[in-house]
């Protein structure tokens, strides 16, 4: 174990240093000061951080990133960018960014506090935030599957697939030695996909002389696109922390009410 000591810090275990001069933070007035502020501040609420994932899911084509011998490619292809391709039309994302990051609507003054990096939740709202973020989910739920049900979330995965298929078929010169397929289908994404993960292919280990090699490179490109629905709703998460405090930003002021919250906020960011 290695143990860095500095003049400047405190030890919660002053036993195991070297330097006798490093203090004890348990007995020194600002360990009771920052103790005593730390459980008012408690009293009063927490420090909150919001974080949606998985909800946008898109990607894009760099020609260069391929590593393809440029033999294979039409003249200026090289350079190429494709458009971005998502998995959901702007209509869905558009909904679905409403009812996921909308979630912070919740916060308002007369439950929180706004600080430059979150919010302050007040004690007395924590269980009706919980029980907001749980209905919240339920209803994406919903929204999802009314909306993505059936096949519907199929033909969407396919369709942005095929988008960058088709791209590779633009910028091929006719001296690749590729094959386009006129009908992919799920069952045949999910087949390369496995065996892909178990070789631990990636686009720079790809054959890029095989007759699959685009699809194997767009199944790549599309790795971290769920291939079905519930998997789709499962890796969604709107998740919150309540987030700790050093006792070293505790031990110069005095936290009595919510404007001294807003000033220790503040401060914590200089």
């Amino acid at each position: 174990m290695t143990i860095k000591e500095h003049s400047s810090q405190l030890a919660l275990f002053p036993e195991l240093f070297k330097t006798p001069t490093i203090p004890s933070i348990s007995t020194l007035p600002e360990f009771d000061l920052a103790i005593d502020n730390l459980i008012k501040l408690s009293d009063l609420g927490a420090f909150i951080s919001v974080n949606v994932q998985g909800v946008e899911k898109s990607y894009s084509i760099h020609v260069s990133e391929l590593e393809i011998s440029s033999d294979f490619l039409k003249d200026g292809e090289i350079n190429n960018i494709s458009p971005v391709y998502h998995l959901f039309p702007a209509e869905i994302r558009h909904r679905l960014r409403r009812l996921t990051y909308d979630v912070k609507n919740f916060f308002n003054q007369q439950n929180s506090l706004k600080t430059p990096f979150g919010y302050f939740l007040y004690r007395p709202h924590f269980r009706i935030w919980a029980k907001f973020v749980e209905e919240r989910k339920i209803h994406v739920q919903k929204f999802l599957e009314e909306t993505l049900g059936g096949k519907k979330y199929s033909k969407y995965f396919l369709k942005c697939f095929k988008n960058g298929y088709r791209f590779i078929s633009t910028i091929q010169d006719e001296t690749a030695p590729w094959e386009f397929k006129d009908n992919i289908l799920m069952q045949d994404i999910r087949e390369i996909r496995n065996e892909m993960e178990s070789n631990g292919s990636t686009l720079h280990t790809l054959n890029k002389t095989y007759p699959d090699y685009p699809a194997k490179a767009v199944t790549l490109k599309m790795h971290h696109f769920p291939l079905d629905l519930k998997s789709y709703i499962d890796q969604l998460s709107i998740r919150f922390a309540f987030k700790s405090i050093h006792l070293e930003y505790l031990t110069h002021v005095k936290i009595e009410s919510i404007d001294d919250v807003k000033k220790l906020s503040e401060m914590m960011v200089e």
